[in-house]
C-alpha cells in the first residue's frame, strides 16, 4: 500500500510539473537588463498568431487579418509596433530588421495556407 501511494503522489507531481509548460498561452521570455528595464520576446510566429487571433489591439483577426495581409495594409513591421503597444514585445524590436522580415514571412505563410 505505501509503494501505491508513493508512486501515485511521484506520477502526479511528474505529471503536473510536464504538463504546465504545455499549457502556456504564449512563449515570453522576460530578462531584467537594466534597473528598471525589462525585455519581452515573443517569438515571430506567435505575434502573428496573436493578430491572427485577434488578440493584439488595433489589429483585426482572423479573416480580415488575412485580407489586410493580401491587400498590404497590414506589414510585418505594423505588426511589431502593435506588439510593442500591446506590451508584448520591447520598443527596441523596431528597431531589428530580421524579426521585422521573419514577420512578414509568417505573415506571408499564414496568406498562402489559408
Amino acid at each position: 500500500m505505501p509503494r501505491l501511494l508513493f508512486a501515485t503522489i511521484g506520477t502526479l507531481l511528474f505529471a503536473t510539473t510536464a504538463i504546465q509548460p504545455a499549457l502556456a498561452n504564449e512563449n515570453v521570455v522576460a530578462s531584467k537588463v537594466g534597473q528598471n528595464q525589462v525585455v519581452k520576446n515573443v517569438t515571430p510566429f506567435n505575434l502573428v498568431i496573436f493578430a491572427y487571433r485577434g488578440q493584439l489591439k488595433g489589429v483585426s483577426g482572423y479573416h480580415s487579418l488575412l485580407n489586410s495581409i493580401a491587400f498590404k495594409e497590414v506589414t510585418g513591421k505594423d505588426l511589431v509596433q502593435r506588439g510593442i503597444d500591446n506590451g508584448r514585445l520591447s520598443p527596441e524590436t523596431i528597431n531589428n530588421s530580421d524579426y521585422i522580415r521573419a514577420v512578414e514571412y509568417k505573415l506571408q505563410d499564414l496568406l498562402r495556407k489559408s
